[in-house]
Formats: structure tokens, sequence, C-alpha cells
């Protein structure tokens, strides 16, 4: 028990700052969604199409940043700090190329927006927001890398501090931008993307600040030089990147192509689904707190070649991740006709948001253990596999069948939800059943 006791409290101290910079990241988007909904719920539907549409090639980016985690926490396990600078300064150049060749293509993904809903003003509205979005493509790739960085130590305090201050100043400028206060002009959901823009650039320079001048993280650093670039280390940052890019995007995208679903069936399903996502986005805090906590903690154990650390951490990090889940289901059972009503006064999507609210509560311990699994796995520097797993389970089977039960048997956006839920439980059964897989391995190897 006493060994448990310490693994928790490691998890704790990674997983909180995690949590408390995901819950102002959910708050900060529920509270945008809140402003952009006493536009009216055509502008929520808007925003909603272009956030998950923006969200499908940046998460592909992202997947390169949250490479550098697990890999400069093996370096970090094994003691290696000259290792985790190499590291640092080759992901630094990936990274800025990364950036610049993301923010071409969500430039021109952009155009199709037109031709993916039949609603012409939602779809000028989403493309006008949609370009600002990618427009911020390149700071958030720079500001994800110095924060994944510093994660791999432990450090995930100063990614808080640096997030925190980011969404504060987000929210500030759309309440600014989208209302016309101070005497700025109105600028609707033009501003909201604006504000978005020049809060992830200020986010950015913030971050820098603060690992450069604290003692205890600028040792870690390095300026980067072209002299430091190793064909190696470039070639991993690409594979797992890859992977877990691919991963991240492929499920985003599945859920992108949900909501344009749910905008064929009506402005009303487009903008309860994306209601009911935001308030269980706030009870998905807790698990991924703790699978960046599980990517660290087992990376580091792992560099260390400690089998048995790996064994007792993932076993706290599973029952963590139930007992966390297991209360935000109840909570939603029970407030899942209040919450909806905290958004927006249309009462028919009120309702409609509650039964799809109540569907997914059934959901929160499978969709908590599929995330947390996902990120002991990364920290194992396992993720082709899972990236091949997620691709059959969201591509070849939830969205199929989200189309059939949707439109063909003509359950709406009722058997959309089924179909989130069987897909949910699908990626979850089978990363469980590949992490018992990969730990034997280990076993075995040692």
């Amino acid at each position: 028990m006493q060994k448990y006791l310490i693994h928790i409290k490691r998890i704790t101290q990674i997983a909180i700052p995690i949590i408390i910079v995901e819950a102002g990241h959910q708050l900060t988007h529920i509270l945008n969604t809140i402003m952009v909904g006493k536009l009216g719920a055509i502008y929520i539907a808007a925003s909603s199409l272009a956030s998950y549409l923006f969200m499908i090639p940046l998460l592909f980016a992202l997947g390169s940043t949250m490479a550098i985690t697990p890999l400069a926490g093996n370096a970090f396990g094994a003691n290696n700090i000259p290792e985790c600078k190499r590291l640092f300064s080759n992901a630094i150049f990936v990274q800025i190329l990364n950036g610049i060749f993301i923010t071409i293509i969500t430039l021109s993904i952009g155009f199709i927006i037109p031709l993916i809903d039949p609603d012409a003003q939602k779809t000028a509205l989403a493309h006008n927001y949609y370009n600002y979005l990618a427009l911020s493509s390149l700071p958030i790739v720079l500001l994800f890398t110095f924060k994944g960085y510093l994660d791999a130590f432990r450090y995930t305090i100063y990614g808080m501090f640096a997030v925190l201050f980011g969404n504060v100043l987000t929210i500030c400028l759309n309440w600014i931008l989208i209302y016309g206060n101070l005497g700025f002009p109105a600028l609707e959901l033009e501003g909201a993307g604006i504000g978005t823009l020049l809060s992830r650039i200020t986010t950015l320079i913030f971050i820098i600040i603060i690992a450069t001048i604290t003692p205890k993280t600028r040792k870690l650093l390095i300026i980067p030089k072209f002299s430091h670039i190793q064909k190696n280390k470039v070639k991993e940052f690409l594979k797992y990147g890859l992977h877990i890019g691919t991963q991240s995007s492929v499920e985003i995208a599945s859920f992108t192509l949900i909501v344009i679903f749910a905008g064929w069936l009506g402005t009303q399903s487009a903008a309860a689904y994306q209601i009911c996502i935001n308030i269980a986005g706030l009870c998905f805090l807790s698990t991924m707190g703790i699978s960046t906590a599980a990517t660290v903690l087992i990376s580091n154990y792992k560099g260390a070649n400690d089998i048995q650390g790996i064994k007792e951490a993932s076993k706290t990090i599973f029952v963590l991740t139930f007992l966390f889940t297991f209360v935000f289901s109840i909570i939603l059972l029970a407030g899942s006709s209040l919450f909806p009503s905290l958004f927006i006064e249309e009462q028919d999507v009120v309702k409609l948001a509650s039964i799809l609210l109540f569907m997914l509560a059934f959901f929160q311990i499978p969709d908590g253990l599929n995330v947390v699994v996902a990120g002991i796995l990364r920290g194992l520097l396992d993720t082709k596999i899972p990236m091949i797993f997620y691709s059959i389970i969201f591509w070849g089977i939830m969205i199929p069948l989200a189309y059939i039960l949707a439109f063909i048997l003509k359950l709406e956006i009722i058997g959309i939800m089924y179909a989130v839920c069987i897909g949910i439980f699908l990626s979850a059964t089978f990363i469980i059943i590949r992490f018992i897989y990969i730990l034997k391995k280990l076993q075995n190897n040692k």
C-alpha cells in the first residue's frame, strides 16, 4: 500500500496542473460558447463546425509535439540530461517547419467549408472564424512543444501558468471583440477568432519567458542551432509524431464528421450535440490530467528500465481513473436536465441536449480508461498499433454506423450518439488488450 501511495502522490503532483489547464481550457471554451450562443444557435453551430474542422490538421501537427514528452521522459528516466537538450533543440526546428506547413494546409482546407453544409449563412460565419484559427497554428504548435518538454521533467506547473494566462486573455479579448465593449466595434464571431489568435501568440511568448527565467527549467534548455540537428532525432520525432498525430487526428476527424452529420439534421441538432460535448468535456478533465501524468511517469520508469514501477504505477492509474469517471457519471446523470439550460434558452435544444447527455453519462468509465491507457502506451513508446486501432474503430465502425442509424434508420441525432458510445466502448476494449500484451512482453524481455 505504501508503494501505491507513493505513485498516487507522484501522479497527482503531475496531473493536478494538467487538470487545472484542461479545466481552464474547457471553461474558456464553454464561456466562449455561451458568449457566442447569445448571438443565436446558428453562431454556436458555425463555431462548432469551424473548431472541429480546424482540429483535424492541428491535432496531427500536435502529435509531434506530444512525442517530445515520452522521448524526453525516457531520457530523463535514464538520467541523460544532454540527450534531453539534444531532443529539445531538434524539436524546435522540426516544430517551426511543422507549424508553417500546418498553417498553409489549414488555410487551404478552409475553402471546402461552403461545400460541406447546405446552410450558406452558417458556412460563411464558420469560414471567417476558421481563418483566424488557422493563423494561430504556428504559435500553438510551438507553445505545446515547450509545454510538452517541461512536462517530461514533471514540471507541469509552468505550462499551467502559461495556459491559464492565455485562457484569461482569450475570455477578455472575446468579451471585448464579440460584443464591441470598451469602445471596440462588435465583430461577433469574427471577434472570437481575432481574440483567440492574439491570445495564442501572447501565451507562447509568456511560456518562453517563464522557462528561461526559472533556474531549474533554464538549465534544461539550450539555444537551438542548425549544428544541433541530428537525422536520427528528426526521424524519431517524425515516427512517433506521425503515429500520435494520426491517432489524435483520426479521432477528432471522426467527431468532426459527427458534427457535420448533426448539422445535416438541422441547427438544433448541431447546437444540442455541441452543448452536450462541452458539458461532458468538463468531466473529462481528470482523465486528461491522469493520461498526461501516465505518459510522463511511465516514460520515466521505462527510461530507468523499472518494470515493477511500470506495473505499480499502471495499477494506480487504472484505479484513480475508475473512481473519477464513476463520480462524473453520477454527476452527468443527475444534472442531465439542468446543465444544457445554462448554455441556451431555446427549449427544444435544451431538451435534445439533455437526452444526449444522459446517454453519454453511461460511457464515462470506458472513455476515461481509453484515454489514460493510450497515455500509458505513449509513455512506453508504443504508438503504431494504437494508431491502427483508432483508425479502424472510429472510421471503419463508428462513422458508418452513425450514418446508418441517423439517416437510414431515421434515428437522427439519437442514432449518432448511439454510434459514438459504441465507438468509445470498442476503442477502450482494444486499447486495454494492447496494454496487457505490451506489459507481458516487457516482463518477458527483462
